[in-house]
């Protein structure tokens, strides 16, 4: 007998490679570009020295982004802060950037930008998700779509009112508009994992009108901030706020800073858009009655 015979079946070809090691998920990458100013603002606590727990902000935006259908696994998340908060976060960079009184969101601008320019130039990812309301961002995230990527925007819930949005936020609502995709959180979720710690209970008194209380305190800062302006920030506001019925973004997180600080407390989103609204009609020359009425028509939420 030819003990050379061989098998008439098939040899098993042994792979260098393990493939139960393979990693599991076959998903796209993501990358996240978070401003802290930005997420201040749209909580409304207006501070973005605070030290923030930015490992479960990165989780929220990863659980949100499939609600937007963006189905993809959020490789990294660039933080752009003026303090160091000396955390050990992983999948995190820190990117600290100068305090510029000129031009508050310039230094966040141009670092944002510059990590846009090269994760298109090396196609480092397949989605890109923005934290940012800065509407300069328009050309650069143009030129990342063109360069294939898909590029997401961050947003809360009035997003699905877009129409008033427009109306109240023309600027970030054209910049909303620029992207492929708007991933909604809402201002109690992004409080809680901000550190903020709202319960429940408190999200739902975050959507109720203002009482009369802080009525009166957000005509007050109206009429104080009103009273500060010079004739020439006057004469431009007059002239600007008929053609984008909003306030300019550095006016508006100024008005929102200072709302916060007499309250308190961070605003309510009731509260945020009454400030808005009172310093609109208060531009436009509308009287005190007046802009209570029409801001508890347009505002109630």
């Amino acid at each position: 007998m030819d003990n050379t015979t061989t098998s008439s079946r098939t040899p098993r070809m042994h792979s260098p490679f393990n493939h139960s090691q393979q990693p599991r998920h076959t998903l796209p990458t993501c990358v996240a570009l978070v401003d802290a100013r930005f997420l201040s603002w749209l909580t409304g606590t207006g501070n973005s020295k605070t030290h923030y727990n930015r490992n479960a902000v990165s989780a929220l935006l990863a659980q949100a982004m499939p609600a937007a259908g963006v189905y993809a696994q959020l490789m990294r998340t660039y933080w752009y802060a003026e303090v160091d908060d000396n955390m050990l976060v992983d999948d995190q960079c820190l990117r600290l950037v100068a305090a510029d009184n000129a031009d508050e969101s310039g230094p966040v601008l141009a670092a944002m930008m510059r990590d846009l320019d090269a994760l298109s130039a090396n196609n480092a990812c397949t989605h890109v998700l923005i934290a940012s309301d800065d509407e300069r961002l328009i050309g650069a995230i143009d030129a990342t779509r063109l360069r294939g990527l898909r590029v997401h925007l961050l947003c809360d819930e009035s997003v699905h009112q877009f129409y008033k949005l427009q109306q109240s936020d023309p600027d970030w609502s054209r910049l909303l508009r620029a992207a492929d995709r708007r991933v909604v959180v809402t201002g109690a979720e992004l409080s809680t994992a901000m550190g903020e710690g709202k319960s429940p209970a408190a999200a739902s008194v975050d959507m109720q009108q203002p009482v009369g209380d802080a009525r009166t305190t957000m005509q007050e800062v109206v009429d104080t901030w009103w009273d500060k302006s010079d004739s020439y920030e006057r004469e431009d506001l007059k002239s600007l706020v008929p053609q984008s019925r909003g306030l300019p973004q550095e006016i508006d997180r100024s008005l929102l800073a200072a709302g916060r600080d007499a309250m308190h407390r961070p605003l309510t989103t009731g509260e945020r858009h009454l400030l808005r609204q009172m310093a609109r009609d208060r531009v436009l020359g509308d009287d005190e009655q007046t802009t209570g009425g029409k801001a508890e028509a347009d505002y109630a939420v």
